[in-house]
């Protein structure tokens, strides 16, 4: 598996991730690029409220400085591109998906006014990069010579002579930072691993993503999905007080008189490797839903996946595999998450 197409790998085979890789995350520190991100940035004095009006989140309340999760809709609702965002000084910058970078720079040249809001897409001439594990914080502040931000929150900070706007986060299966570096990015990777983080590679993030149960652009996440179906409340990316935002009339008429057709579960799939996904559950001629990301749990010993399946299948549900191996249905977050 290449780097730049670990993001959209949605089944990751035992052994696909090396043993170093998995101890290093959980009592040191990994560092490594993220090339399946777009990124970003907003400038201009009506930068805040110009992004307030477009996504599900509170980008106002929390203030400069915080990092937050949300999603660009459709004005039916449905999911364009979930969305990173970090208020910083004079700047907000944003990252998402690769492939929904084109309907964002159409967004955005339709809906911001050119003298409050300018949006530059700045994919080409920075890094998305990230150093995660209970010693993330060591290893960036060494790099660094400065303290890290605080859990949500985002600061600027200099590593290897580049500016570099680093994110505490705590989701996707990990606790660390979502770095975005000036040029390349190389220079900062090589500073983190000189300070102690270990090299990884994406296998890892795509692994442990779906172990988390979080969902992914192109995988969970497709062209019908509305913010409800695929986990967002649980993940705080929705407000429901904000006021209005393109999309709104949907999400709210969702969340206060009815529910989604359609969620995001966990399948437990057992010792054998899963069918590739996305891999249609059917009864009869009926579509139930579909598996959508797999990935080997060295904590199960299992596979262990995600599926988008119709609210009527409940917890405890058996699905069939192809040759009739069972696939168990569980609520997430995983107990062990």
């Amino acid at each position: 598996m290449s780097e730049a197409a670990a993001g959209a790998v949605a089944l990751v085979a035992r052994g696909a991730v090396p043993r170093e890789e998995h101890r290093a995350l959980a009592s040191g520190a990994v560092a490594l690029e993220r090339p399946e991100l777009a990124r970003f940035r907003l400038t201009g004095e009506g930068r805040v409220a110009c992004l307030q009006g477009l996504v599900t989140c509170d980008l106002e309340g929390p203030g400069d400085g915080a990092y937050l999760f949300g999603a660009l809709l459709t004005p039916k609702g449905m999911i364009v591109a979930p969305l990173w965002m970090a208020r910083a000084g004079d700047a907000i910058g944003l990252e998402l998906p690769l492939e929904a970078a084109e309907a964002m720079r159409q967004t955005f040249a339709r809906a911001l006014p050119p003298r409050l809001c300018r949006a530059e897409d700045v994919t080409a001439s920075t890094a998305s990069l990230g150093v995660y594990g209970p010693k993330a914080g060591d290893v960036l502040a060494a790099a660094a010579g400065a303290p890290p931000p605080a859990l949500g929150r985002s600061a600027r900070l200099a590593v290897a002579g580049l500016d570099v706007l680093a994110s505490r986060v705590s989701a996707r299966g990990l606790d660390g930072f979502d770095l975005v570096a000036e040029g390349s990015g190389d220079a900062v990777l090589a500073e983190l691993h000189a300070n102690g983080a270990a090299p990884a590679r994406g296998a890892l993030l795509e692994e442990r993503r779906i172990l988390a149960g979080f969902p992914r652009f192109g995988a969970e996440i497709d062209e019908r999905s509305i913010p409800q179906e695929v986990g967002f409340d649980e993940l705080g990316a929705v407000s429901y007080t904000k006021g209005c935002y393109v999309g709104q009339e949907t999400v709210a008429r969702v969340h206060f008189r009815g529910h989604p057709n359609r969620r995001l579960v966990g399948l437990a799939l057992g010792g054998a490797p899963p069918p590739p996904p996305p891999f249609e559950f059917r009864d009869g001629e009926r579509v139930l839903g579909r598996l959508t990301s797999a990935a080997w749990s060295p904590e199960a010993a299992q596979y262990l996946g995600l599926a988008v399946l119709r609210r009527e299948v409940q917890e405890g549900a058996t699905l069939s595999l192809p040759g009739g191996s069972p696939a168990m249905v569980h609520a997430l977050p995983w107990p062990s998450a």
